[in-house]
């Protein structure tokens, strides 16, 4: 028995040496292998082979020519070759020494492209972090080792990292992304294509063309059917006609699609008539009455077009699962988290919005195999804010995964103009999870940084590490709507990213790589962007942060701010503040200045505009038209605010055609407790026209969810606009002016 073992062990250790000897496909920029396509390849595949070539000849110096072949018999040779039994993304890669062939098999329409990118990536070291920043690594030996033998399946159907950074579509593709967003072509093996995408039910059925003759096809809410902000009465038999119908249209005009979403409107006011009603409470959520309506229409669909799946939301007012139906084999449920907290994993933040998310997620788990999410990885208030959500990333991937997602949509920055924060970062970490969710976060962060940012790495991996070590910190929860006070982006904080920034862009610049400076600056303008943003620090301190951010954002053509309107506003804003005089300000205040002022409405009811009789040269201008509070100031409890009432103050100005009637009013309220703190209004007779005067409100104490407001009251005729230059909190012993 010894005697056995001991041959045994050297069998296996000769073969562990035999193993050991690689496949050399190149070497001294010389090679003898060939690149064999079949004369059926489809385009994809053919991509595939000018892209092996190039890039195993940017590795080695060698030439690899591209030939026509199926490899039967081929010796030195990478043959790529489809296989009919292997999934449509699915691949293997499998060397064979002896003959000393290397063979890329996979399914169409992706399999075989992502068989080059998988060998060229993650056997060859081949990386593409940007579209301007590729790490191609040279070898010489070119090699792979001799049993190589790789099979792979990605885990999830649909991956689409929702970022303009992610849209161009040799980066998608290389990375193995088939966004349906993406500039994905036919050489790229094509991608997810929806037809019609969310939020659908307008396209059905528009209020606006059968409200008059049909009001019982729209919701009913309260006892009466709604014309604005309705949704669809999914028991009403003629609406299901219509939507079969409609969607029997869109599949006309969009034969390459497969997806097609039957989906509510980007609003509340779910139908409540009885028919409707009764179904939802048979079912206990909205989702009832909406899973079977689709089920109808994928029912009716899928007789035709059996490849079609008709995709709709579990979002909102229709998140948590319905007790008894389920959704056909041909219906994707999309499940929104956009309630949640995203500092936090999902799974384990103690927040009810990620438990009741977490419970939802494995009650529609266990009703569907075809499961999608639409995920939020950005600030939709501010883009450019830094959002502390790099701790998570990979954990809410995984967790999805773990509970039977077969689609991520992971949104974030969309814009024209793209830039967002972390942008180029959060597509490639997440292009990497979605591929494969068992990837470690933190290790992918610290190979993009050192792959992307070169001899600027160190000074950028600081800046990362302190940014992640903040919100550690402070533990807040943080959502994709929140303002730009926060505890983790706290001033001496931002300074200290804004120093580690600067250094970094010194190497850059040192180094003469344009791409390079140009990647360090999409890294500043967020920081630049939350001091701007906060307006704590003194206004000479801040000025030239907005100078380099402005001069910047146009260098790099961004185009939005925020997600709702383009950057020009943006811009204005900040053209003002850099016109503004500094003030000197009581000691011992709270000053809240038009800059911090949150504007509702603005361009329509507020605006901020140049005023020369404001002290700091600027205002904030109210049109008389409302009685909308358009302009507040949240002050809550300011960091090293000392204990005590608090005189809230107010430096107004009005416009008066005439004496009559209300001029405006002016309070502070109690978002936490939702309570009036105190108010005053003032008649236009006891106002002075077109001069500023300091007006007492109210006494309060500090406290986080309190704000201040400032309102006309609707009486244009007689008080044409109202001008706001600041606000004032004195503790209460301080005299006025």
């Amino acid at each position: 028995m010894q005697l056995a073992i001991l041959l045994a062990a050297g069998v296996l250790a000769v073969a562990a040496v035999a193993a050991a000897e690689p496949l050399v496909l190149a070497l001294d920029a010389r090679t003898d292998f060939r690149i064999l396509a079949a004369a059926d390849a489809s385009p994809a595949e053919q991509h595939a082979a000018a892209e092996l070539a190039a890039y195993l000849g940017k590795m080695s110096g060698a030439t690899f020519p591209v030939e026509t072949g199926n490899g039967q018999d081929a010796a030195r040779a990478i043959v790529l070759r489809f296989d009919p039994t292997f999934g449509g993304e699915e691949y293997r890669l499998q060397a064979d020494a002896a003959r000393a062939v290397l063979t890329v098999t996979g399914g169409r329409p992706r399999g075989v492209l992502y068989g080059v990118y998988a060998l060229l990536e993650d056997h060859l070291g081949c990386r593409w972090y940007t579209r301007d920043c590729e790490k191609v690594p040279r070898r010489d030996p070119l090699a792979i080792p001799a049993d190589l033998d790789r099979r792979f399946k990605p885990r999830l159907e649909y991956r689409e990292p929702f970022w303009t950074e992610a849209f161009d579509g040799d980066w998608a593709a290389r990375n193995r992304m088939n966004s349906a967003n993406a500039h994905l072509t036919e050489k790229h093996g094509g991608k997810v294509v929806y037809g019609t995408f969310v939020h659908t039910f307008e396209k059905i059925l528009h209020p606006k063309d059968h409200f008059e003759k049909h009001p019982e096809y729209f919701s009913m809410v309260k006892g009466r059917r709604l014309k604005e902000h309705t949704q669809l009465c999914l028991t009403h038999p003629e609406v299901l006609r219509a939507a079969i119908e409609r969607v029997r249209e869109w599949i006309a005009k969009n034969p390459n699609a497969t997806l097609f979403s039957v989906s509510q409107n980007d609003w509340y006011n779910p139908c409540e008539c009885p028919e409707c009603k009764k179904v939802d409470d048979e079912e206990g959520s909205h989702a009832g009455t909406l899973i079977r309506f689709v089920n109808r229409v994928a029912e009716a669909i899928g007789k035709d077009h059996p490849n079609v799946a008709i995709d709709t939301l579990a979002y909102q007012y229709t998140r948590k699962p319905p007790r008894h139906v389920k959704p056909l084999p041909n219906v994707i449920v999309r499940l929104c988290s956009i309630e949640c907290c995203f500092s936090h994993p999902l799974d384990g933040c103690p927040e009810k919005s990620n438990t009741s998310f977490m419970e939802d997620l494995r009650g529609w788990n266990r009703l569907t195999h075809r499961l999608y999410v639409w995920d939020y990885t950005t600030n939709f208030r501010h883009y450019l804010l830094p959002n502390p959500n790099l701790d998570v990333l990979d954990k809410n991937v995984r967790t999805f995964a773990d509970h039977g997602v077969v689609g991520i949509f992971e949104q974030g920055n969309y814009s024209k103009g793209g830039g967002g924060e972390l942008g180029e970062l959060r597509s490639w970490v997440l292009a990497k999870l979605l591929w494969d969710p068992s990837r470690d976060g933190d290790e992918l962060i610290r190979e993009f940084v050192a792959g992307a940012f070169g001899p600027a790495a160190t000074k950028v991996q600081a800046f990362v590490d302190l940014q992640r070590e903040a919100i550690r910190r402070s533990g807040e929860h943080v959502r994709i709507f929140d303002d730009v006070k926060r505890e983790y982006l706290a001033p001496e904080t931002l300074r200290a990213c804004d120093r580690l920034l600067e250094e970094a862009e010194d190497l850059a610049n040192a180094g003469g790589d344009a791409a390079l400076t140009k990647r360090v600056r999409r890294l500043r303008m967020p920081i630049w962007y939350a001091r701007a943003a906060q307006a704590v620090e003194p206004i000479e301190t801040l000025k030239p942060a907005v100078r380099r951010l402005l001069e910047v954002a146009r260098e790099q053509k961004v185009t939005h701010f925020h997600e709702w309107t383009g950057i020009e506003h943006d811009i204005g804003r900040f053209e003002l503040f850099l016109a503004s005089r500094p003030v000197t300000y009581a000691q011992g205040a709270w000053v809240g200045e038009e800059r911090q002022f949150g504007l509702y409405r603005e361009g329509e009811l507020v605006a901020l505009v140049a005023d020369a009789k404001a002290e700091d040269g600027v205002a904030a201008r109210q049109a008389g038209r409302t009685t909308e509070w358009s302009i507040q100031w949240r002050f809550g409890r300011p960091e090293g605010a000392a204990p005590g009432l608090y005189r809230l103050r107010v430096r107004i100005r009005v416009e008066k055609q005439g004496d009559e009637g209300p001029a405006f009013h002016v309070g502070a309220y109690d978002a936490n407790a939702k309570a009036s703190l105190g108010e005053i209004r003032l008649q236009a007779k006891d106002v002075p026209h077109d001069e500023y005067r300091w007006y007492d409100v109210c006494d309060l104490e500090l406290r986080e969810g309190r704000y201040a407001y400032v309102a006309p009251d609707d009486n244009e005729r007689n008080v044409t606009a109202i001008y706001v230059d600041r606000f004032e909190l004195r503790p209460s012993g301080l005299s006025k002016e």
